[in-house]
């Protein structure tokens, strides 16, 4: 794509929520003074007119398409990083710093054990944050392990700040003690209204059971269940959460015996190329596990990603990584 086309693309697509951030700032100037209500008119009438003139989204220095996360994060930004003053890129990794500080905060520890079950993950960033969603709980006042892996529309910063959205909103809901389905459905119903049409999220989460574990997956992978001596892909998706508010969802049971696992993981485990660009893809990933059948939740969660290592062979990862392996002991 060229800068032209990138800029034309983000002028399109942010255009509703710069007229929106000017319709918030109309109704809020009898609360705020007028010249500074005025200076941020000025600015969202001054990227209005780069897009009335073409120009919106490129770098007034070097006129290349500035980063598309900064662009969602910030409609207004005028320069690409590499042309930010001393100031803004000192500003620029001070918000950088503080969004992998809370990321960080969010995750789980990595190591949950409870009567019967053990849990390790691991979560690997493309960049300093991530759009990964990963949440492992025990509610204080016992009872079942609720379990979740997710990925939000978007990269980089943008994308980190709507994960938190999300995980905000499922803690909140778990206090509730509802049905999977009806948290499933009010998360939906949540995000989708406290969010842009564009964006949105794939899920899959859990409970464990007496003999297994619920299931209730909403748009993202299948996960897989590693039984029986042998790895089982797990049918059953709904809509993503965010693109119709009234989305409905549905649970299934899962039978798993004393050493067997469930392994949930993120698109960018799969979808990881070699340097030819070949995929690692889910026949890679059950590969993989196939070998590791009784191993414990740590053992099989590094295993898997040592190999997806090797598949790589140095090549940068060109999305975030999240595995999640819920072990019965």
């Amino acid at each position: 794509m060229t800068p032209a086309s990138g800029a034309t693309a983000a002028a399109s697509f942010l255009r509703p929520q710069i007229l929106a951030r000017r319709a918030r700032l109309q109704a809020a100037a009898a609360a705020v003074s007028a010249e500074y209500i005025h200076e941020l008119l000025d600015e969202v009438d001054a990227a209005l007119q780069r897009i009335d003139r073409g120009s919106y989204g490129l770098c007034e220095v070097c006129h290349d398409t500035i980063e598309a996360e900064r662009l969602q994060a910030n409609p207004m930004v005028r320069f690409c990083l590499e042309h930010l003053s001393g100031r803004e890129l000192e500003a620029h990794q001070q918000d950088l710093d503080l969004a992998t500080r809370i990321q960080t905060r969010l995750l789980p520890p990595c190591d949950l054990h409870q009567e019967h079950w053990d849990t390790h993950y691991r979560y690997e960033p493309a960049g300093p944050v991530g759009g990964d969603y990963c949440e492992v709980m025990v509610p204080e006042k016992g009872g079942p392990l609720f379990f979740a892996v997710g990925d939000v529309s978007g990269k980089g910063v943008a994308a980190s700040l709507l994960m938190t959205h999300l995980s905000a909103i499922l803690r909140s809901l778990l206090s509730l003690n509802v049905p999977l389905v009806d948290l499933m459905a009010r998360a939906n119903r949540l995000f989708c209204e406290s969010t842009l049409s564009s964006q949105y999220a794939t899920l899959v989460c859990g409970r464990t059971t007496d003999d297994g574990v619920e299931l209730c997956n909403a748009g993202h992978c299948a996960p897989l269940a590693l039984r029986g001596g042998g790895v089982e892909r797990l049918d059953s998706a709904g809509l993503p959460l965010g693109l119709f508010c009234g989305g409905q969802y549905a649970a299934t049971h899962v039978g798993l015996a004393t050493g067997e696992s469930l392994i949930l993981y993120s698109d960018g485990l799969s979808e990881t190329e070699d340097p030819e660009g070949g995929e690692f893809g889910e026949a890679g990933l059950m590969r993989s596990l196939e070998s590791r059948f009784g191993d414990n939740a740590e053992t099989v969660a590094h295993g898997v990603m040592d190999d997806v290592k090797r598949f790589r062979a140095g090549k940068r990862p060109a999305d975030d990584l999240t595995l999640l392996v819920v072990r019965r002991r």
